[in-house]
């Protein structure tokens, strides 16, 4: 059985200073009683590829298998910087609720047991993919107290979730051709080997 409890209305956005607190939280839990599965980051790839069928380009398809294989295996061989624990899987600022009492974490069904880097390589990408302003994400790691990016091992993990985003958008191609634009972009950015270029919404 499982009990949910309401959350009251929130009081204002939630800010990446908001999360990294939580984070902080959640780094410090030690493992429970129970087996929690590992971060399956590049899980969903194969299944958004087949969603997205002949409406993106094959080669492109092709080539983001062989990004997930190569970043899956370049992962699994990281040594992290920080212990290893629970995690929760996809930390952004979306994911909490700030009500009277303070801010809470929400949507937790990427909760897992995996390196800590990858809930701080979700907001290193959305400051250098997703426009994130430089004093936001500097609020993120003035909280947190750490900089993923310091880290030799940030670039695998970032090259591992921009494939899965990349993936993700390609299920959205065959109805919506913004969703095919953006895939379209983001994989030749990828190509490029350009971390400057700007990913968006579609």
């Amino acid at each position: 059985m499982t009990v949910w409890h309401r959350l009251p209305d929130a009081v204002r956005p939630a800010e990446p200073r908001d999360l990294a607190e939580l984070l902080r939280a959640v780094h410090a839990t030690p493992l429970p009683p129970f087996e929690l599965p590992a971060r399956d980051l590049l899980g969903g790839v194969e299944r958004w590829l087949r969603l997205a069928g002949d409406a993106v380009d094959p080669a492109d398809a092709a080539y983001l298998r062989e990004r997930r294989d190569g970043f899956a295996a370049e992962a699994a061989a990281l040594t992290p910087h920080l212990p290893t624990g629970p995690i929760h899987g996809d930390a952004l600022p979306r994911n909490v609720h700030v009500g009277p009492d303070g801010p809470v974490l929400v949507d937790l069904e990427t909760v897992s047991a995996d390196l800590r880097e990858h809930d701080l390589v979700v907001m290193a990408l959305s400051h250098d993919r997703y426009g994130l302003a430089d004093e936001a994400y500097e609020s993120f790691t003035g909280t947190y107290g750490w900089d993923v990016r310091e880290w030799d091992g940030c670039s695998v993990l970032r090259g591992a979730r921009e494939t899965a985003s990349c993936a993700w958008v390609a299920q959205h191609a065959p109805s919506n051709p913004k969703a095919l634009a953006e895939f379209e972009r983001r994989v030749a950015s990828l190509r490029d080997g350009d971390e400057t270029v700007r990913w968006y919404p579609f």
